[in-house]
């Protein structure tokens, strides 16, 4: 047993899930996950989600005196969705460090890109690219709409010697997918320190580490590099955030790929990035969530 925390449940709609996970996040040290239902294919099979069902969304706090005042913090915070309820339990980190891996399988969505969980054998086709993942607490297991949504798109737009960035990379696995699609090398960088040191891992089991950069902060429009490609799944607010440091990083004529967007935000997160000077090229969707593409001005 490596210490005791305090999992904090909310029970909330698919429509609440992004807007409470981001409030749950920002009181939580110990990482946030999202849970929707889902039915168990069986091993190394994955699993397939159930639409429309309630979702769980889990934060890790302390037992401490500090976990005591981000649990006030959070009841606070909490009381813009009143019809929300918390349900706290103690938990051991060791258990809740590892139990979750039953449910995580291959992830192969149709392309290039496959995810195999790193404890996992698994024989890939002859043209398919393997990203070795162990996304520990970080976001990035490729079972989620809008990682798959990039994976996708990043098989399209990157092509070999690009410079990439890689903005709120989680686990890695997207700046770990450029570098198997030919970029020459990636900026990846995390507000959590935490995903940070979760990437640094993910890029060394994929021998990648010598390529990718992999930083804890925040982008601003002072950041040094120019990239050909930049993606950002993040959230909606943080990507519209974010739209002069994406204007002033992003070299001319080079791509901007934004996802973490519900679909019925994408037209607002349209707007601000034409106004930053890019023009959208697509838009895509899976299930509530969307990606868009854009190109910046030449």
């Amino acid at each position: 047993m490596t210490g005791l925390w305090f999992e904090i449940t909310a029970r909330v709609t698919p429509q609440q899930a992004d807007a409470v996970s981001a409030v749950m996040r920002d009181v939580s040290p110990g990482g946030v996950s999202i849970e929707e239902a889902i039915d168990i294919l069986g091993p190394e099979k994955g699993f397939l989600v159930r639409e429309n069902e309630p979702v769980l969304v889990r934060a890790y706090l302390p037992s401490s005196e500090l976990g005591a005042v981000l649990v006030s913090d959070l009841r606070l915070a909490m009381e813009a969705f009143p019809s929300v309820e918390l349900v706290a339990k103690p938990i051991y980190e060791q258990d809740w460090s590892v139990s979750w891996r039953e449910f995580f399988g291959v992830v192969d969505s149709g392309g290039r890109l496959l995810i195999v969980p790193s404890w996992i054998d698994h024989t890939p086709e002859p043209d398919q690219l393997v990203i070795r993942l162990d996304p520990g607490r970080a976001f990035g297991t490729g079972h989620h709409e809008t990682t798959r949504l990039c994976l996708s798109s990043l098989e399209e737009h990157v092509s070999a010697g690009q410079e990439v960035l890689d903005v709120g990379t989680g686990s890695g696995v997207l700046a770990i997918g450029a570098i198997l699609l030919g970029a020459a090398r990636v900026t990846a960088i995390d507000i959590d320190p935490v995903a940070a040191e979760v990437a640094v891992e993910n890029c060394k089991e994929n021998g990648v580490l010598d390529r990718i950069a992999v930083s804890s902060g925040t982008l601003t429009p002072a950041h040094e590099g120019r990239y050909d490609l930049v993606v950002a799944n993040i959230s909606t607010d943080a990507n519209i955030g974010l739209a002069p440091s994406f204007a002033a990083v992003t070299k001319r004529g080079g791509h901007l790929i934004l996802s973490g967007i519900l679909g019925v935000d994408a037209p607002r997160v349209r707007d601000v990035m034409v106004a930053a000077g890019f023009h959208l090229l697509a838009l895509g969707y899976e299930r509530d969530w969307s990606l868009l593409e854009f190109v910046r001005a030449a």
